[in-house]
C-alpha cells in the first residue's frame, strides 16, 4: 500500500520521500516512480525507535522547506498467535511498530507543520481495529489504539489547522494478506458482501483524496475501505 501510495502522490506531481527500514525496497519503490511529474527519494528510518524518527525529521528539513503530509503506513501483522501463545517480545514489538512508531512520526510531524499552521496526517489503522480478530489481538489492540491517537490529535491540532484522518482497510491485496492461512483468506471472503479483497489501488486513491483541497472539512474520520465487512 505504501509503494502505491507513493506513486499515486508523485503521479499527482507531489514531492515524497519515501522512509523505510528496508532500504532496498524504498529504492524500488523510487524507481516505480520514475516516469511521473512528481519527485520522490528514500530515506531510512526505524520507527519504532524515537531518536531514529527524530533524526529521519532533522534530515527531512535539510531538504525540504515545509511538510505537508504525513502518511504512516508501517506496519507488521505476523502470524496467527492466541493470547495463551503471546510472548512479551511479540507483544512489544507490535506496540513498538504499529502504535509507538505512529505516535513518534506524528509528534516530528506536528512539531514542523504548526510553524506554517498547516498539514495533513493520514494515518493506518485497520478493520481489525472495527471488529473482533481472534488470534491477532495484539495487532488488533495495537491498531485500535492507532484509532483513538488519531482522532484525539485531530481535535488537538486543529488550531494549527491540521487535518488528521485514519484509514482502517479490509483486506487488501499485498504481501502481507499473502501470508495469511488459505484457509482464513477463503473464509474472510464469504464474509464480504462484495466477494472480493481490496486492490492497493483503491487505498492510494483514498489518500489522494484526503489530501486534496476537496477534503478541507474531513479531520479526524475512520475511513474503512472494506468490501462490506463491517457495516
Amino acid at each position: 500500500m505504501g509503494r502505491m501510495i507513493a506513486q499515486e502522490l508523485c503521479r499527482l506531481s507531489m514531492t515524497v520521500f519515501v522512509a523505510d527500514l528496508d532500504m532496498a525496497a524504498a529504492k524500488e519503490t523510487i524507481r516505480a516512480t520514475k516516469d511521473m511529474p512528481g519527485l520522490a527519494e528514500a530515506v531510512a528510518v526505524d520507527v519504532s525507535k524515537s531518536d531514529s524518527v527524530a533524526s529521519l525529521f532533522r534530515e527531512l528539513k535539510k531538504k525540504a522547506e515545509r511538510l505537508d503530509l504525513l502518511v504512516n503506513t508501517a506496519a507488521i501483522l505476523g502470524e496467527t498467535i492466541f493470547i495463551e501463545d503471546l510472548e512479551d517480545e511479540a507483544w512489544r514489538q507490535m506496540m513498538a511498530i504499529n502504535l509507538d512508531g505512529t505516535f513518534y512520526c506524528c509528534r516530528e510531524a506536528v512539531r514542523w507543520m504548526k510553524v506554517h499552521k498547516t498539514g495533513r496526517i493520514i494515518l493506518f489503522s485497520s478493520v481489525a481495529a472495527l471488529t473482533p480478530t481472534p488470534g491477532a489481538l495484539h495487532y488488533s489492540a495495537a491498531k485500535g489504539g492507532v484509532n483513538m491517537l488519531g482522532k484525539t490529535l485531530a481535535q488537538e491540532v486543529a488550531k494549527y489547522n491540521i487535518r488528521v484522518n485514519i484509514i482502517a482497510p479490509g483486506y487488501v491485496q499485498t504481501p502481507m494478506l499473502e501470508g495469511l492461512p488459505q484457509g482464513f483468506s477463503d473464509y474472510i471472503l464469504k464474509k464480504t458482501p462484495l466477494k472480493r479483497f481490496g486492490e492497493v489501488e483503491e487505498i492510494a486513491g483514498l489518500v489522494a483524496f484526503l489530501a486534496s483541497p476537496e477534503a478541507d472539512f474531513f479531520s479526524g474520520q475512520i475511513f474503512s475501505p472494506n468490501g462490506g465487512l463491517v457495516i
